[in-house]
């Protein structure tokens, strides 16, 4: 890989750091790009599967071995291969039926891309922009890409100095239709080829892309952020729709800043920008044009106001991230005039995020396993997807994007592991054994089609076999085929809650996975541990045991007469833990074995807990009767731990109650 400047006077024009050319063969003074007629599909090195013919691989498909293992074929025995029927039995039809050919069919053409004829920083930009574009997958060497890059050199050789950038795209597309051999195929063929071509080179080496308004990853931001650090959402973000100047500069600034310092991600632009655009929209809402100090506390509080009203469409949740703007603007200085420092405190707009899971019923799981997963019939890949997360309970994002080398292989089984970038960390997690064998078997069928440079396990369908690159899907288009998928198999109601089912609802599966092992005695970190949360938040979320479980693990404590708790088995501990005490809304989950210096409930010792009055009277004689039964039912079994733990606290509960209403009396036990 060697460096490259599109601009020797680079410093004084501003642009950015040189251009990076990959290796490959554009980097030779002539690219012949197509080398062998007749073997355009595919390019391999290894040799033919028939033993006697020494010609290299056509095709990676087709016959198998008795190993089950792909074999390839040249160019003729393929043809020969499929004429005969495609047998079965290969290796009989290759040592008595397979002859030896000769050379593939077709003639060497002569027609090669010739870099010299154009200055050395031009000829540069030329390979950098079909180095990108061929190691992407998106253009793949053929006649068509040779044929438009001789005609972009025929073009440009004696029009410019130094750089393809000395004229803009609708000068070259001009140019070029004079030079393009069919006029009628110029706008099919040679066109788009042009607009993608400095569409990427203008991107690569535009001195400032942060002063755009319209910004894309793709074939922009791409040669300027880390892919690693900026998040796997790309989404492109449009500023011009914030019709206040100053405030769509300033926080422009804000997100240049935080995106090349590594603190905020690619997919927090787009709430940026519409928080930006809402508040631009109200402050604006009378064709006016305020000032930074205009803008205000109480001015925010009446956008707060407004963005409450049911007769706009504005979205309140946008109105904390607006404050994190104007409060962030004013502390980096950026806008320091601005009409104050705060524009909200806490708790003045608070929205708390509905964590409730929506698990798949379990009649819903067993028609995706036997309709889909289960079923040879299914497309392969999609049968792959939904067994990978039907088991492992993978992030749409990060089930699309899976590397193909995710499988290993240890003394304790098969485990997956990937990076998340949501959380930015890393996920291992053990699977079962009959996961793993189609994973091996995805894998396999991977690399057959798109050889060994393959990197993603599920290849969409931008995924090119002739260049041996792949794409992972989007996760639209995903939630779409898998939708209708669900449709085909008639998996569209269930028939236990009578719900809706849809197959784009992947997280369901996220969520399936999560409660099932709640349910089957896992602990929440164990829980967490397996999914890969960032935190204990999300995974209390799916603590919800069902009626089922309850009710199977209330018998078993129920009928043990054991009292002593070191030998009691885990899930029926975790089981007597929520027994043990209860609070207002809940109960205590810490293992009685245990010690808290809060227990039992430490708002009935706290200074600042106000018992309500009358308003809360009820809750309180509801919390003393669930204590007194709690307690009663404590002495039946002699648990002396959970007898004490209640008796405090059903003390506290009826002296708060005498304080309350002294004439309260106390229901007989």
């Amino acid at each position: 890989m060697r460096n490259i400047d599109s601009h020797p006077d680079s410093t004084r024009r501003g642009r950015r750091s040189p251009l990076r050319v990959p290796d490959g063969p554009w980097c030779q003074p002539t690219w012949q790009v197509v080398e062998t007629a007749g073997d355009r599909r595919r390019r391999a090195t290894d040799p033919c599967a028939v033993d006697a013919c020494n010609s290299e691989r056509y095709w990676l498909g087709g016959p198998h071995s008795a190993g089950a293992e792909r074999r390839g074929l040249c160019y003729a025995h393929y043809f020969q291969w499929f004429r005969a029927g495609q047998p079965a039995d290969f290796t009989a039809w290759a040592n008595f039926e397979a002859r030896p050919v000769g050379a593939p069919r077709g003639y060497l053409s002569a027609q090669v891309v010739d870099f010299r004829r154009l200055p050395q920083v031009a000829a540069d930009e030329i390979r950098f922009v079909v180095a990108t574009k061929v190691r992407r997958g998106d253009w793949t060497p053929n006649t068509s890409l040779r044929r438009f890059l001789m005609v972009l050199i025929d073009t440009a050789d004696g029009r410019i100095t130094d750089s393809l950038t000395e004229r803009p795209t609708e000068d070259w597309l001009l140019l070029c239709r004079q030079h393009w051999p069919h006029t009628s195929s110029f706008d099919s063929l040679c066109a788009p080829y042009l607009r993608r071509f400095f569409r990427l080179l203008d991107g690569a080496t535009n001195p400032n892309l942060w002063a755009d308004d319209h910004w894309h990853w793709r074939d922009g931001f791409e040669f300027v952020l880390d892919a690693t650090q900026s998040g796997s959402t790309h989404t492109a973000v449009d500023w011009s729709t914030v019709p206040l100047p100053w405030l769509r500069t300033a926080v422009k600034e804000l997100a240049r800043r935080q995106l090349t310092t590594a603190t905020m991600s690619w997919g927090t632009l787009t709430q940026w920008v519409r928080a930006t655009r809402q508040l631009a929209r109200f402050l604006t809402r009378d064709d006016e044009q305020p000032e930074p100090c205009a803008v205000t506390r109480p001015v925010f509080l009446d956008y707060l106001a407004w963005t409450r009203r049911p007769d706009t469409e504005a979205d309140s949740r946008l109105a904390n991230t607006a404050a994190y703007l104007l409060e962030s603007l004013h502390d980096t200085q950026i806008v320091p005039d601005l009409g104050a420092a705060v524009f909200l405190r806490r708790g003045e707009n608070v929205h708390r995020k509905t964590r409730s899971p929506r698990p798949f019923p379990p009649d819903v799981i067993d028609r995706v396993d036997t309709l889909i997963v289960d079923n040879p019939a299914t497309d392969p890949t999609l049968r792959s997807m939904i067994a990978t997360t039907r088991w492992a309970g993978c992030r749409i994002s990060e089930l699309v994007a899976l590397p193909i080398d995710c499988l290993h292989r240890s003394d304790a089984g098969y485990w997956i592991e990937y990076w998340m970038p949501k959380t930015r960390a890393w996920r291992r997690f053990p699977i079962p054994d009959s996961l793993a064998t189609i994973v091996l078997d995805q894998q396999t069928r991977v690399r057959d089609t798109y050889g060994p440079d393959a990197e993603h396990l599920f290849p969409g369908a931008r995924s090119n076999a002739a260049a041996g690159r792949t794409q992972p899907w989007s996760t639209s288009g995903l939630r779409h085929r898998l939708a209708a998928l669900f449709t085909e198999h008639g998996i569209t109601t269930s028939t236990i809650t009578g719900e809706p089912i849809s197959g784009g609802d992947v997280h369901r599966f996220r969520h399936t996975i999560g409660t099932t092992l709640l349910n089957n005695g896992w602990t929440q970190q164990e829980v967490r541990d397996f999914l890969g949360h960032h935190s204990d938040t999300m995974t209390s979320a799916y603590a919800r045991i069902t009626d089922d479980t309850l009710a199977r693990k209330a018998r078993e404590f129920w009928n043990s007469a054991a009292t002593d708790t070191t030998n009691t088995d885990a899930d029926v501990e975790r089981l007597r833990a929520r027994f043990t005490t209860a609070l207002p809304n809940g109960f205590c989950t810490l293992p009685t074995a245990q010690r808290c210096e809060f227990r039992p409930n430490p708002c009935l010792d706290c200074s600042f807990h106000d018992p309500g009055g009358r308003v809360f009277l009820g809750a309180h004689i509801a919390h003393r009767d669930q204590l007194q039964r709690l307690t009663a039912d404590a002495h039946e079994r002699g648990d002396a731990a959970a007898v004490e733990l209640n008796t405090a606290m059903l003390d506290k509960v009826s002296k708060l109650i005498s304080e309350i209403d002294p004439n309260t009396t106390q229901e007989p036990q």
